[in-house]
């Protein structure tokens, strides 16, 4: 289904009543509004430059860089990786700095979602950039992805919320921040690729749209709430 304009209608249901309090949506960014496969693509290119591994770099070359799976020794597997200790040093060359600044530059949006929030913005709803990425090691780079892709950002009727601490649980983190998100108006609608964070979001805003942007999702996560609606991307 395309989610655009049903996110636009509850929108402007809201603005239609007229009270004072503006619609609220709240986007998630890895996995919802940016695919970040080609980040994960370009640490291995890296690895496998800085490892010299000739054939992984060759195979690199020929494979997908988007929609990766979650885990990244899924990733490993599907590019023939199974040495063991090959995999055990190119998971810790990547967690040196997926997590960083600097290499979500390489992130693209999901499709439609540059369209998706311009359009909810230029109708008066206010973006809340909701993630778990966090502000210590990462708060610079996204607004530079946010920025140099078109979106709203640093501008009155958009913030940026992310966690203070690259360690905190980011389940529990969005939940602590709904309070917060509450005092900017009314929440219209939700989009996350993480189910446990999509009914979060049902339980606290049961009026809302909430969406599921089924791209890669933690291992295990919970039946997803009836009232969430399940997308493949933001068209």
């Amino acid at each position: 289904m395309s989610v655009a304009p049903k996110s636009l209608a509850y929108a402007r249901a809201h603005l239609d009543k007229q009270s004072g309090r503006p619609p609220v949506a709240v986007f998630d960014l890895d996995g919802t509004l940016f695919d970040n496969g080609p980040r994960t693509w370009q640490i291995l290119v890296d690895f496998a430059e800085h490892a010299a591994l000739p054939e992984l770099r060759r195979t690199l070359d020929k494979a997908p860089r988007t929609r990766l799976p979650y885990l990244l020794k899924e990733t490993l597997g599907s590019l023939g990786v199974t040495d063991g200790g090959i995999i055990e040093a190119a998971q810790a060359f990547w967690l040196e700095r997926f997590f960083t600044d600097h290499h979500q530059s390489h992130d693209i949006p999901i499709a439609g979602a540059l369209s998706l929030v311009r359009t909810l913005y230029d109708a008066g709803t206010t973006v809340v950039y909701l993630s778990g990425r966090d502000v210590p090691k990462m708060l610079v780079g996204v607004c530079e992805s946010l920025r140099s892709h078109g979106f709203p950002v640093g501008l009155a009727g958009t913030t940026v919320v992310l966690k203070p601490d690259f360690h905190d649980p980011d389940l529990a983190f969005k939940k602590s921040a709904m309070n917060f998100i509450d005092t900017l108006g009314v929440v219209v609608a939700t989009y996350d690729n993480e189910p446990a964070n999509c009914n979060a979001f049902a339980d606290r805003w049961p009026a809302a749209l909430h969406v599921f942007v089924d791209t890669q999702h933690a291992p295990n996560p919970p039946p997803l709430h009836a009232d969430v609606i399940v997308v493949d991307d933001l068209t």
